[in-house]
């Protein structure tokens, strides 16, 4: 395999993140809804074409990590790939509002799920691909793995590329040092996902939100997370 490039681009405050290999080239999530022009920098700045994209990798079907899945596809004619316990949630255009870990998040979250009950999807999309617990992406072009991490949505899955994670929302990095995300469907789920994570020896970590960072910073945080959530259940050590 040819040396691998990551190259993160910020679309709106979500994250797209180009994985390329010479030619080839897979994009992780779509970012929200801004059209194709970020896209066409993006590409250009790496030296691709719209057919160099062999695979769009969405981590979830939040509308965040959606917004421009039906330009990229009519643009670069590259398949899909969703997790298949959020198949349907895309195919139909609708996920629940995961709870908010916070006091105001939290109370967004009761106030979403009441009277905009649909916020968080996604347009309706029908994805070409189903991955399970692993994906492997060298028929694409791209030495590494899709890999299941479910807690901050059923469906959650990230790209491993060597010892770095492309994690979508299963981590976020905000400029207030938060790591934990702050909308999450089973937060006891996301802390046994993360120890996983951990005793896979990853590095470094491009979240869906903000710059990347160091394993370090994420293992502080399951620390902290550890003693706050689910003080009834028992969550394993790292």
């Amino acid at each position: 395999m040819k040396q691998q490039r990551i190259i993160p681009k910020r679309i709106g405050f979500s994250n797209a993140i180009l994985v390329v290999s010479g030619k080839n080239s897979i994009l992780v999530d779509t970012g929200i809804r801004r059209g194709l022009q970020p896209f066409r920098i993006l590409f250009r700045q790496a030296g691709l074409s719209p057919g160099d994209l062999k695979l769009i990798v969405l981590t979830h079907t939040h509308y965040d990590h959606t917004g421009n899945l039906h330009a990229l596809k009519k643009w670069t004619g590259a398949p899909v790939v969703v997790h298949e316990k959020e198949f349907e949630n895309l195919r139909n255009g609708f996920i629940p509002i995961p709870q908010g870990m916070g006091r105001y998040t939290g109370l967004a979250s009761r106030l979403g799920k009441t009277f905009f009950p649909r916020f968080a999807s996604p347009a309706a999309f029908r994805a070409d691909l189903k991955a399970g617990d692993q994906f492997d992406l060298k028929p694409y072009g791209i030495d590494g793995t899709i890999i299941y991490t479910p807690g901050h949505t059923p469906g959650s899955q990230s790209v491993l590329i060597g010892k770095t994670l492309i994690s979508g929302d299963t981590f976020i990095h905000m400029n207030n040092g938060i790591i934990f995300p702050h909308f999450v469907e089973d937060p006891h789920t996301l802390l046994q996902t993360w120890k996983r994570l951990f005793e896979m020896g990853i590095e470094e970590i491009y979240p869906g939100h903000g710059p990347r960072f160091s394993l370090s910073m994420a293992q502080k945080e399951y620390e902290r997370w550890k003693q706050k959530i689910h003080k009834k259940k028992a969550v394993p050590p790292f």
